[in-house]
């Protein structure tokens, strides 16, 4: 279940290249990575900085999101019970030593590299695929993102990337090391297992009435019931609005003249562009390139751009203005094919801009785009009818209003759960058919009281729900008399498991002494020994898990016994190690490059990790252990209130 978490922060090249963070705060919505919140606490210090616990959370509701992608059912508990938020501490701290390191040795990204990064991240592109201005500011906003904290963040992504480029091209792994571990893969043996099921000792003495009440209370924690809740919530659905929303015919064709600069015939010229920082080298490229040389040559030779530097793509005059400047568009826009603009002076350099093609994109009349219009303009009136309802519920609540009513004047139906565990199970209803798309909901559940307010909660995008918690069933051990031949049957199970496994150890016993094992087993009329003969890289390969027996066969030594309890098949098992082949290196040089080229890639992993490590320890770091358990106090809903 964490699985995603161990994998994706194991490692300090991840948690320190850190993809970007902070776009991927705007791209999942979880809000602005900056903002300390109301209460921020210090959970860490790391030099001069201080990781907050509303960074924190923000970073790990963040990864969760991205976990539960890949498994749906990951609970905030298991995440965190499993050592989730420690990792995700670690990274921010990794990351800030890292930041630390590059201000102390005077490492800055340029402007011109931290403007490149923003033109290329998706997030950032408009309706035709390029890098937009309008949505760059727009995104800003919605997240409430300062533009200079943004473009901070980003020039330390770009640093903290080429600190740990430091580490990433060393030696290749030496063949002393790579080999010893292609002859442990490629080493093949013949194993004997033999199963010894629990089923074959069926006279084994049943627990008697007292034997079973003494087990229960021993036992007492697996028969208790967690913690249940009983919940009420009203699904609020953006595309249940959408769908009742009439779009008249003249909303649509007034949105076409408004927006008429997407929808007229439009004029596109592919660009290609140099910026210099003075007038005497805008003026030195113009004159070369008029003298005949090339544009890309000169721009190479004068302000050492690649020729990938210099294309801007197919651009509008609207787009370039918002891209660049309004001069440099009007200009570029002025200038034949093939020609080169003026000089034209911005904030950011002087401009010369070369107009490499031009073509016209054909007006696209309004019954071209009419559903699509349509549909721009349903989605957004019902997203912002939905932010209204949402602020209605808000207020009603504080009111002192109920769910029920609530609801009911907005249209809502009100559904109640009956009482369910944080994992959405239940005991009263066995054929509970739950809505997938409310288990966040019941999961968030568990973190309020029954005597507070309703509130509105966001399932997932474009769903909101209604939220109450009407009772609380404390955790409750499940009375004896109702599961008394349940235990009776685990206890006698677990008499017949002690029998398999005496007989076993007397099997291998036996057998130590010369004796055959398939005499044995067959003396004992137990099922036939299995043969089973296997390289490591064969099991390694294989889709399906190895069973615990075959794994133990290829940790033991030539010759060796031994039993082994596997409860998925309800017997103990045999195993015996009859004989290990040696590999061939030499017949499998192939292997040894490759396995050295992935052993070449482990070991940058670690060295990177111990190089932040040193890092961490040069710049100083100091953890605040009580901090960080009130906030998963505060994730499980455990954290009492003063």
């Amino acid at each position: 279940m964490i699985t995603f978490f161990r994998n994706a922060l194991s490692s300090w090249v991840v948690l320190a290249i850190l993809g970007l963070v902070i776009v991927a705060f705007i791209i999942t919505g979880v809000g602005d990575p900056f903002s300390s919140g109301p209460s921020a606490t210090t959970i860490a210090e790391v030099g001069d900085n201080d990781v907050t616990d509303a960074r924190l959370s923000n970073q790990f509701d963040r990864r969760l999101q991205t976990a539960r992608q890949d498994d749906p059912s990951l609970s905030t508990e298991a995440a965190i019970s499993q050592g989730a938020m420690e990792q995700v501490l670690e990274q921010l701290i990794g990351a800030d030593a890292l930041a630390a390191m590059a201000d102390t040795l005077g490492l800055a990204a340029s402007k011109r590299q931290i403007d490149g990064e923003i033109a290329s991240m998706p997030a950032f592109r408009g309706p035709d695929g390029r890098f937009s201005e309008t949505t760059y500011r727009e995104l800003l906003a919605s997240q409430n993102l300062n533009e200079a904290t943004f473009r901070s963040e980003i020039g330390g992504d770009i640093v903290r990337r080429q600190m740990l480029g430091l580490v990433q091209d060393l030696s290749a792994t030496p063949r002393t090391l790579v080999e010893p571990f292609a002859a442990l893969q490629l080493e093949s043996r013949k194993l004997q297992l033999g199963f010894v099921p629990a089923r074959a000792f069926a006279d084994v003495k049943a627990p008697d009435d007292a034997e079973i009440e003494a087990y229960y209370k021993t036992n007492i924690a697996r028969y208790t019931i967690p913690e249940r809740r009983v919940i009420s919530y009203a699904l609020l659905e953006t595309a249940a609005i959408a769908a009742g929303l009439t779009i008249t015919d003249k909303a649509i064709e007034d949105d076409y003249k408004d927006r008429s600069d997407v929808y007229d015939a439009q004029e596109e010229r592919a660009l290609s562009q140099v910026v210099v920082q003075t007038k005497a080298d805008a003026e030195k490229i113009a004159a070369r390139v008029a003298a005949g040389e090339t544009f890309a040559d000169v721009a190479a030779d004068v302000a050492g751009y690649a020729a990938s530097d210099l294309s801007l793509g197919s651009q509008t005059r609207e787009a370039l203005a918002a891209t660049v400047s309004k001069s440099v568009a009007d200009s570029a826009f002025a200038t034949d094919k093939g020609a080169l603009t003026a000089p034209i002076q911005t904030e950011f350099g002087w401009h010369l801009v070369r107009v490499d093609d031009i073509t016209t994109k054909a007006a696209r009349p309004l019954a071209d785009v009419r559903q699509e219009i349509e549909d721009r303009l349903r989605k957004t009136m019902a997203e912002n009818k939905a932010a209204d309802l949402i602020g209605e519920a808000d207020d009603a609540f504080a009111d002192g209003n109920n769910i029920a009513e609530v609801a009911k004047d907005l249209g809502l139906e009100v559904v109640t759960l009956p009482a369910v565990t944080a994992q959405g199970q239940t005991l009263e209803s066995t054929d509970l058919e739950l809505d997938e798309r409310v288990r966040p909901l019941i999961e968030r559940a568990f973190a309020y009281d029954a005597d507070e307010d309703p509130v509105v909660e966001e399932a997932a995008p474009g769903l909101h729900a209604l939220l109450k918690v009407k009772e609380i069933v404390p955790a409750t051990p499940v009375p004896l008399a109702d599961i008394k031949p349940q235990i009776q049957a685990a206890m006698i199970f677990e008499r017949q498991m002690a029998a398999a496994k005496s007989a076993a150890e007397q099997i291998i016993t036996d057998a130590k002494t010369g004796k055959s094992l398939t005499e044995l087993m067959r003396a004992r009329r137990l099922p036939p020994m299995q043969q089973i003969e296997a390289r490591r890289i064969e099991l390694l390969a294989r889709k399906e898990p190895v069973p615990p027996p075959i794994t133990l066969g290829f940790a033991l030594p030539e010759g060796e016994y031994r039993a082994f309890p596997d409860a998925r098949s309800g017997a103990y098992v045999i195993v015996y190690v009859e004989k290990i082949t040696p590999a061939n290196l030499e017949e499998a040089q192939s292997f040894v490059s490759t396995l050295r080229s992935q052993l070449r890639q482990g070991a940058t992993g670690e060295w990177a990790q111990d190089f932040v490590s040193a890092i961490m320890a040069d710049v100083g770091v100091k953890r605040y252990p009580d901090a960080l358990e009130r906030l998963k106090k505060r994730y499980l809903g455990t954290l009492d209130q003063p």
